[in-house]
């Protein structure tokens, strides 16, 4: 599966240091809680996606993710689960309006 670095994302704004209470080595345990604003997050979301099937998803398929989360998720959608959800359920009506 083509994973998305860090130099793929399309947004610089992220932070990239744990906040206290949060590891970032702990993304899977952290389940319940979401923050688009952390990178290591965002990352770890973007690289567990698949597509149908189980498929492999392209780097540009992620990005297009991340674009969504960025700017299109509802600010009431926090839980992990939640945000993969939304995208499923998102991605083909949102899809057509990526910029990048």
């Amino acid at each position: 599966m083509p994973d998305i670095k860090r130099s793929d994302l399309n947004y610089h704004d992220y932070s990239w240091v744990a906040v206290p209470g949060d590891d970032p080595t702990k993304t899977k345990d952290d389940a319940g809680r979401f923050s688009r604003k952390e990178g290591y997050e965002v990352l770890t979301l973007l690289n567990s996606l698949t597509g149908k099937n189980n498929s492999d998803l392209s780097v540009r398929t992620r990005q297009i993710c991340e674009w969504m989360i960025h700017e299109k998720l509802p600010s009431n959608i926090q839980g992990r689960s939640q945000v993969i959800s939304w995208i499923a359920e998102n991605y083909t009506s949102l899809s057509g309006y990526y910029p990048h």
